[in-house]
């Protein structure tokens, strides 16, 4: 499946870049025409060209390597055999805001470089909610089946066209109340379980830092200002989960030393002086 993914994330980056190419004249992927001449020709370099040449390489490289967004999360999933502490209801919520996103972008004819990441990674989040069956013994097939249904049911309009007007001028909106109830759910998880679980800290690190690069290629495209926001509110609540890691790390860290504190006082009294 990992294969698949990694073919498929070749194949849409490879695309992206020959279209670009051919619709706006862009050499080595990386620079546009005019920013070629200005960096190998005897051009004065401009402050804009940098800019955006360092932004399409960023957004290119997040397309490349979102195939290993996920990736440390299954690793940790298949190792522990256990999906604790990860919200199912909120892989499943998020699903639905990468397809949305997708949809979204497409209908505002957005370049793919600045969102084919999401596309990457909610094929990851498809095998994540897959292990789902295998390891949590809470969720049947017939409920895994029923969700998946009525997934596709409810996408499949928005990418052949067929969905109302209003659907496509309200995804952003719609995106930006996926995301917040899909990281809520997960981050009231931790809450009540008092810690994180198998949730993986690579895995939220990789999201939060493309958030944070996501951001920029935004502000210097000039990409929708509803998207941004929607950007800022991703690193928010990233933010929030990095933090509800870092608790759990240290509390599980002061545990085990307590444990080892109380264990060789245990030993040590019952040493004998006469043994000594």
């Amino acid at each position: 499946m990992l294969i698949v993914l990694l073919l498929f994330s070749v194949s849409v980056q490879l695309t992206s870049q020959k279209n670009d190419e051919q619709s706006e004249g862009y050499k080595l992927i990386i620079f546009s025409e005019s920013c070629y001449d200005q960096f190998f020709g005897e051009t004065e370099l401009s402050n804009q060209c940098i800019s955006d040449t360092i932004s399409r390489t960023i957004s290119i490289l997040m397309i490349a390597f979102a195939i290993l967004n996920q990736l440390p999360q299954i690793l940790k999933i298949f190792k522990s055999q256990s999906t604790q502490g990860i919200s199912f209801n909120a892989y499943y919520t998020e699903l639905y805001l990468f397809s949305f996103i997708t949809a979204y972008n497409i209908y505002k004819g957005t370049k793919f470089i600045l969102y084919g990441e999401n596309v990457i990674v909610g094929l990851e989040y498809c095998v994540v909610l897959s292990l789902f069956l295998f390891y949590d013994k809470d969720l049947n097939f017939h409920q895994w089946l029923f969700k998946a249904v009525f997934f596709i049911t409810i996408n499949t309009p928005l990418f052949v066209g067929l969905g109302p007007q209003w659907i496509f001028d309200m995804t952003i909106y719609i995106n930006m109340s996926l995301l917040f109830m899909a990281r809520f759910l997960q981050i009231r998880l931790n809450c009540r379980n008092r810690n994180t679980g198998q949730l993986s800290l690579l895995t939220q690190l990789q999201n939060y830092a493309g958030s944070i690069a996501r951001l920029f290629t935004l502000f210097n495209d000039d990409a929708d200002f509803s998207y941004m926001i929607y950007v800022l509110e991703d690193n928010i609540m990233g933010t929030i989960l990095l933090i509800q890691i870092y608790n759990t790390w240290r509390a599980e860290r002061k545990k085990n030393k307590n444990s080892d504190d109380k264990s060789t006082e245990l030993t040590c009294k019952e040493i004998k002086y006469d043994q000594i």
